[in-house]
């Protein structure tokens, strides 16, 4: 048995904890052993976004020193969050300690803090993926998915199989969008400040949904629930239900919620 750190995210904490309790039920029927450090917050990926860079170096320290020190995996529910912390946070954190007016040295060693504890995150489907194909964990899909990868998952993680690949091996019909590789226009302040563009590519993502949902596709699945989240906000505007569904509550068999 494996022991896990799972890396919640501030989106599943405020927003869907269930995903949290799906993810946490998937991974112990996965044979592993989860924790789940009560200090962690915001990996500041929000604030690095809106350019907000040293307000984002402190919830990078933060979640440093929450994570360091064990080499224990620490399993990610976002995609995007998970390329934060492995590839932004070295040179944020050098950056800051820098214009910090920090020594070249304690810069040198935040960055070095930053790696070693980005060495040990994997996102939750690329983790259940290391296991054997056979391995079952605990549900068998029978229904047509349609899928969106993220775009720091597709671009930044480099991760384009996973979780495809995965859901197809507990028997799920896994589709792929019509120019999957287009981004959904969440891009966190983004869709705020540039909201006519975001909307449009919201309504671009939902409009090659539909055409899945045409071919019998039952829910929308994605490993990050800031595109999710996005994504059912526009439907929830235009009167519709909500078909979004976390890799995590799919695979938990609980992706029938209200």
């Amino acid at each position: 048995m494996a022991t896990v750190r799972l890396f919640v995210t501030c989106l599943v904490d405020v927003f869907r904890p269930e995903v949290g309790r799906a993810a946490v039920t998937v991974l112990e029927r996965h044979g592993d052993r989860v924790e789940c450090p009560v200090e962690q917050t915001c990996c500041g990926q929000f604030a690095f976004n809106a350019g907000y860079r040293q307000e984002a170096a402190l919830l990078a320290k933060h979640f440093v020193e929450v994570f360091e020190g064990d080499t224990t995996p620490i399993v990610a529910l976002s995609g995007s969050c998970a390329a934060m912390v492995v590839h932004h946070y070295p040179e944020l954190l050098r950056e800051a300690v820098i214009e910090e007016r920090g020594s070249v040295k304690e810069a040198e060693g935040w960055a070095a803090r930053a790696m070693a504890v980005g060495r040990e995150v994997v996102e939750f489907s690329q983790w259940l993926g290391q296991g054997s194909p056979d391995s079952a964990l605990g549900t068998v899909g029978r229904q047509r998915l349609a899928l969106h990868q993220g775009c720091h998952m597709r671009r930044i993680l480099e991760e384009t199989r996973q979780p495809k690949e995965l859901l197809e091996q507990q028997g799920f019909e896994v589709v792929e969008l019509e120019d999957s590789d287009q981004c959904c226009g969440f891009g966190g302040t983004y869709s705020m400040t540039e909201w006519r563009v975001s909307t449009a590519l919201a309504d671009a993502k939902l409009k090659a949904f539909q055409d899945a949902q045409a071919g019998g596709a039952a829910y929308l699945v994605s490993s990050d629930l800031g595109c999710l989240l996005h994504l059912a906000g526009r439907l929830r505007r235009l009167g519709a239900q909500d078909p979004t569904r976390h890799v995590a509550e799919v695979l938990a068999g609980e992706e029938d919620r209200p």
